[in-house]
């Protein structure tokens, strides 16, 4: 196994401090205000990276008030590494306060640790040291606040005609390369609920498997369960609270559930929406992903969310078409978010690199993989995601008491720092 060279404590303390002071910076979404469109936690983030940026001689630029951007290098092609500074809720049941970036035995603890700030701290001091150098390219750190929540920030980046990167990777997923990801669509439906007087309250966003789900029935009593949180793009890692209120709510109301009976039938019933039509796996992605994230009843009308991914065998207009047809009457079906699909090919010359990168320093085999789960690189095709999390361990990314082991970040930061240097050699070979 190759060990890069470095100056291993001082570039590691330097990374674990910038990690842990973003990990105390709140930013969740929250109420907007001037200038703070996602809530004053995500603008505090953006221009906290911002000003370290500039501060270790970046040139920085900030696009609007969702994104912005931090570059060494002032020629050649650009190479670019998005990151997201926003997250998911906390929610409750930690063992931890979220964000006090408590360390304990080596474990960091925090929401944000791993998805994603880990990367916005690596990133930021590795190509800190490349800052005044005369390099063949130009190394750009993209700093998002709405990646958890449809990546508003990096369609208004890519509709402003910022230019589109040539190389890099997205430090958002996990090593080795994870070269495709499924297409997503963010659905909300509803309808009339056909009972009176029951009110439901669970989970928080389409793409979290609900921990909690509430409901109080007609008669006024009420009803609880818990699930366990997972991210919506590996719904069979959770377990839907929602899924098992309704089953509750079924067994109690009887024939008189109403639209609740087409819930438990067709939104509870699989992983996959099988029971909506929408499985249609394939050699690459394999099968559909559906996620049951929220639902509620209210003034005798329920509105659900769902998160669905898919691979090359359906488009977008097939799952609506499938998924209006099993609902029938009555239900309305509204997209409120999509992301295409993206696949880069194994024989891409970056995607090599990456993979050169890891077996180096891992001293194992590098592959290439595919997934259900969505990142900036979806709006960028010539990237990749590309770690941080390493083979074998477990972050609790979207769940309860989200961690990383300083080692591991330590080891990630070895490979990001021999990618970076193939980068910037594969770059230089683009000049002779």
């Amino acid at each position: 196994m190759s060990t890069p060279c470095r100056e291993v404590a001082g570039r590691d303390e330097k990374i674990f401090s910038l990690l842990r002071a973003l990990v105390r910076i709140n930013t969740e979404h929250a109420a907007p205000a001037p200038g703070a469109p996602y809530g004053e936690g995500c603008a505090r983030a953006l221009e906290y990276a911002l000003g370290e940026c500039e501060r270790l001689g970046f040139a920085t630029h900030r696009l609007g008030e969702k994104i912005g951007w931090a570059e060494v290098g002032a020629r050649g092609p650009l190479a670019a590494f998005p990151v997201h500074l926003d997250v998911v809720p906390a929610g409750d049941g930690w063992s931890h306060d979220p964000y006090a970036a408590e360390v304990i035995d080596g474990v960091l603890y925090g929401r944000g640790c791993m998805d994603n700030k880990i990367g916005a701290a690596i990133l930021t001091v590795l190509l800190a040291e490349y800052a005044g150098q005369d390099l063949p390219c130009r190394l750009r750190i993209v700093f998002g606040t709405d990646e958890e929540t449809g990546m508003s920030d990096l369609r208004e980046y890519v509709g402003a005609g910022e230019e589109l990167p040539s190389m890099g990777f997205v430090p958002d997923a996990a090593f080795p390369v994870v070269r495709g990801e499924k297409a997503r669509l963010h659905l909300r439906i509803s309808c009339e609920v056909g009972v009176s007087g029951l009110l439901v309250r669970g989970g928080s966003m389409a793409n979290m498997v609900p921990a909690e789900a509430h409901a109080t029935l007609p008669d006024g009593n009420e009803l609880s369960c818990a699930g366990r949180s997972a991210h919506g793009s590996t719904p069979e890692r959770g377990e839907n609270a929602i899924n098992a209120l309704v089953g509750q709510l079924v067994a109690r109301l009887g024939p008189g559930a109403g639209r609740l009976l087409e819930v438990e039938r067709l939104l509870c019933a699989d992983l996959t929406g099988e029971a909506l039509g929408i499985d249609a796996p394939d050699e690459v992605f394999g099968h559909t992903s559906m996620n049951l994230g929220t639902l509620s009843v209210e003034a005798g009308r329920l509105v659900a969310e769902l998160d669905v991914r898919f691979g090359t065998a359906l488009l977008a207009g097939d799952v609506i078409a499938r998924i209006r047809a099993a609902l029938g009457s009555g239900w309305e079906v509204e997209v409120v978010q999509e992301k295409p699909i993206h696949l880069v090919s194994e024989d891409d010359p970056c995607v090599q690199a990456l993979l050169d990168a890891y077996e180096r320093v891992s001293g194992e085999k590098g592959a290439c993989s595919v997934m259900a789960g969505g990142t900036y690189a979806s709006f960028m095709p010539a990237l990749v995601a590309f770690g941080p999390k390493l083979p074998g361990t477990h972050s609790g990314a979207h769940g309860v008491d989200e961690h990383v082991r300083l080692e591991d970040v330590s080891r990630a930061a070895d490979i990001y720092h021999e990618a970076v240097r193939n980068i910037i050699e594969l770059a230089a070979s683009l000049e002779d």
